[in-house]
């Protein structure tokens, strides 16, 4: 148990000389009445020790009820939550555009901030992935910090060639299973479903993505895909800075010939079913991919109180006012007998 605010506990300092107080008054008022009366009714005086001892309990129980006591720990709610990993592909393909003259890169980052007020509340990681998979952000609730991340990577900074996606699967899957936090579970057994979503144009320089995507689904993650670009029109892919870019704005082979890249939808949707999960377009919005996270199986948790005591103020207001009330029910029996 503790108070609060134990400067109030000062006020009990003034028990003793009320106490004293009153005993010296119902002494002065017995002396009083024997003046006029030989004989001073017991039951007289009873009655005033009664009306003192209630209201001096109920001082009492308000001094405590000021210094706000606190004892047992508070509740832990229980709480519902996924755990959600994005994936961007950071590859030079995605510096490629659209009909519409927007990069693919810059695309994907719109869907993922519209993507990022939606999962308020759940755990959300950041992976970013070309020829090598790097984690940027563990899971976390924290979405002005996934923001921040995401505004970071420019067309400027992408300076990785080549993609390989199953390398991306195993990162992200091992960071899930890592991230999991078994403390805060209600259900030791079943610690929610994981997500994975990648947000990628498809083209895929690595193997065995199918494989990654299999094992995966058998660590309980579910794999869901994003195409960023267009399936039907090749398009070519800018180069960043640098003399070279000067001289050649577009990216070539070794032979000098105009390398073009367009969405591969069939690479992801296979992805996607061996994952478990679904292959959607970003032009298409994010109203059917929140559809479906809402419907997967959240992780249980209790939120912790950070060690905060109850408060428990209020059974010593309700003490006081029921000193109160029986004090003021006294008084009013105590006249009507007189008038009787």
């Amino acid at each position: 148990m503790r108070f609060a605010h134990p400067e109030f506990l000062h006020f009990l300092w003034a028990v003793p000389p009320l106490i004293l107080l009153l005993l010296f008054g119902l002494q002065q008022k017995r002396r009083a009445l024997l003046r006029f009366y030989s004989n001073v009714d017991p039951a007289h005086l009873q009655r005033h020790k009664i009306q003192a001892g209630l209201l001096l309990l109920g001082y009492l129980l308000l001094t405590f009820a000021i210094a706000r006591p606190q004892w047992g720990a508070k509740p832990e709610p229980v709480a519902e939550r996924l755990d959600v990993m994005l994936a961007l592909d950071i590859s030079t393909s995605m510096l490629a555009e659209s009909e519409e003259s927007i990069r693919r890169l810059t695309r994907a980052k719109e869907v993922m901030f519209s993507l990022l007020e939606e999962l308020e509340g759940d755990r959300v990681g950041l992976l970013y992935f070309a020829e090598a998979s790097f984690v940027v952000c563990p899971l976390t609730t924290d979405t002005a910090t996934l923001r921040e991340f995401l505004t970071a990577i420019t067309p400027e900074t992408l300076t990785h060639s080549g993609t390989r996606i199953g390398n991306a699967i195993e990162t992200a899957t091992d960071r899930l299973g890592a991230d999991q936090d078994d403390t805060t579970a209600v259900a030791s057994d079943f610690g929610g479903q994981k997500v994975l979503i990648l947000f990628t144009d498809g083209e895929d320089h690595g193997e065995d993505v199918i494989d990654a995507a299999e094992a995966a689904t058998r660590e309980g993650v579910r794999i869901y895909c994003i195409g960023v670009g267009n399936a039907v029109q090749s398009v070519p892919i800018p180069l960043q800075g640098g003399i070279d870019a000067e001289a050649t704005p577009y990216k070539r082979d070794a032979n000098g010939q105009l390398v073009l890249t367009a969405l591969n939808e069939t690479q992801l949707q296979e992805i996607a079913e061996a994952g478990k999960g679904k292959y959607y377009h970003a032009n298409t919005g994010i109203a059917q991919l929140v559809t479906d996270l809402a419907q997967l199986e959240k992780q249980k948790f209790r939120v912790r109180s950070g060690g905060e005591y109850q408060e428990r103020f209020q059974l010593f207001v309700a003490g006081a006012l029921i000193l109160l009330i029986c004090e003021l029910l006294h008084f009013a029996v105590w006249r009507r007998k007189l008038r009787s």
